[in-house]
């Protein structure tokens, strides 16, 4: 996995739906994979996101005990380096989020399925 370390957390770009890449955070605490409403809005201008993707609404718990409704939708694939997985279950997060790459993310990953 190509991580590189930012400010002192460790980053690993990820693109995602073939459309675009960015540094996620790695986050063992988080349970999904959470791209910021601007990079979801982006992702539907490049038709790699639809409505129909979108499977429901899930208030995560923060690590300050603070709650966050979400937007859930089924990310078609994210590639990091050589590895590429599909459907992947993401959340919406707030535009000034970093974006997080849960531990739902290294399951898949670790076990080398394509879905879960």
């Amino acid at each position: 996995m190509p991580l590189k370390v930012l400010g002192g957390t460790f980053v690993v770009p990820i693109e995602i739906n073939g459309a675009i890449t960015l540094d996620f955070v790695v986050d063992s605490g988080a349970a999904d994979v959470a791209v910021t409403a601007d990079v979801a809005a982006t992702l539907m201008r490049a038709k790699t996101l639809g409505q129909t993707d979108f499977i429901g609404r899930q208030t995560y718990i923060l690590a300050d005990g603070s709650e966050l409704p979400s937007d859930i939708f089924i990310i078609r694939s994210l590639k990091i380096g050589d590895h590429r997985i599909e459907k992947v279950r993401g959340s919406v997060v707030p535009p000034l989020a970093p974006f997080y790459l849960g531990s739902r993310f290294f399951v898949i990953l670790g076990r080398g399925l394509s879905t879960i």
